[in-house]
C-alpha cells in the first residue's frame, strides 16, 4: 500500500467521522453560511451521505475515491467562505466546534488532491490492508495504526488547532494592549487636578527703576 493510498484511507476515515458527528449531533454551520436554515433531518442526511461515501472509498476504492476528493474540494470552498465571513464554526463535525481557518482550507485541498490520485490505485484500502496483514501481520497492524493516527491528527488540525491558535492570538493582543497603556505616562496635574501654569519667564518681568525721578 502506497503512502498516497494510506493518506487517502485516513481521509475516508475522517469523512466517516464527520458524517457520524452530523448524524449524532447535527449543527447548522453549512446551512447558515448558505443563507438558510436546514431542518435537522436534512443535516443528518448529509452526514449519512458523507459516511456512506467514506465507507465505500475504504471498501471499493476507484470511483468512490473520486467522490471523496470532490467532497473535500467542496468542503474547501465552504470553509473558505466561512473564513471570509468570520463564522464561528463551519459545522463540519456537527456540534463539535470546528473554527474555520486557513489550516482547514489547505487540509481539505490536500486531502482532495490525495484522494484524486489514489482513485487510480489497483486495490481498495481495506483489501490492501487485508493483504498486508495476511503477508506480514505486524506490518499490517502498523499500517492500520498509521491510518487511524493520521485521521486523528486531521481531526485535531481541523478542530482543536484553529481554536488554540485563535485563543493564543487573542491573549497576545490583550497583552500588547495592556503593555501599551502601561507605557503611556499619566498627564501632570497640580493641586485639585489642575494643570500648573507655566513659570513666568524672567525676561517677561517688568523692570523696576532703582533711581529717583
Amino acid at each position: 500500500m502506497s503512502v498516497v493510498s494510506a493518506i487517502h484511507a485516513s481521509a475516508a476515515v475522517l469523512l466517516v467521522v464527520a458524517g457520524a458527528a452530523k448524524l449524532s449531533r447535527p449543527a447548522q454551520g453549512v446551512a447558515d453560511l448558505l443563507g438558510f436554515r436546514a431542518p435537522t433531518p436534512l443535516v443528518r442526511l448529509v452526514g449519512a451521505s458523507e459516511a456512506a461515501v467514506g465507507i465505500a472509498a475504504l471498501l471499493v476504492g476507484g470511483p468512490a475515491a473520486w467522490a471523496v476528493g470532490l467532497l473535500y474540494a467542496t468542503f474547501a470552498v465552504i470553509v473558505g467562505r466561512a473564513v471570509l465571513v468570520k463564522a464561528g464554526s463551519c459545522g463540519c463535525f456537527g456540534r463539535l466546534d470546528a473554527p474555520p481557518s486557513r489550516v482547514h482550507v489547505l487540509g481539505n485541498l490536500a486531502l482532495a488532491g490525495v484522494s484524486f490520485v489514489a482513485a487510480g490505485a489497483a486495490v481498495a484500502p481495506v483489501q490492501a490492508i487485508a493483504q498486508s496483514i495476511g503477508d506480514r501481520p505486524a506490518v499490517g497492524a502498523a499500517l492500520v495504526a498509521e491510518i487511524v493516527l493520521v485521521a486523528g491528527l486531521g481531526l485535531v488540525a481541523f478542530t482543536a488547532l484553529p481554536e488554540a491558535l485563535g485563543a493564543r492570538t487573542a491573549r497576545a493582543a490583550r497583552h500588547d494592549s495592556a503593555t501599551l497603556f502601561r507605557s503611556m505616562p499619566p498627564p501632570a496635574a497640580g493641586i485639585g487636578g489642575a494643570v500648573p501654569p507655566r513659570a513666568a519667564r524672567t525676561d517677561d518681568a517688568v523692570p523696576v527703576s532703582g533711581g529717583r525721578g
